[in-house]
């Protein structure tokens, strides 16, 4: 399916890191959240999106300290 020609654009869910297709018309899915993580309390995102962030950051810092090959 080709999304330009639909206008729908494949995002990156804030709080979950799910991928999901935005806007879909009778989804509650937000530019930034997929329809799961829309419907959560403001204050469960909140603490889901910085919980998000900082394993993406540790990830990121293993990924340095590991051997390269």
């Amino acid at each position: 399916m080709d999304n330009s020609s639909s206008g729908q654009r494949l995002r990156t869910c804030r709080a979950c890191g799910k991928k999901f297709e935005y806007p879909v018309k009778g989804s509650a899915a937000t530019r930034h959240h997929c329809e799961d993580c829309a419907i959560l309390p403001t204050d469960a995102r909140k603490v889901m999106e910085r919980l998000s962030n900082r394993i993406t950051q540790l990830e990121l810092a293993v990924k340095r300290l590991m051997p390269k090959p």
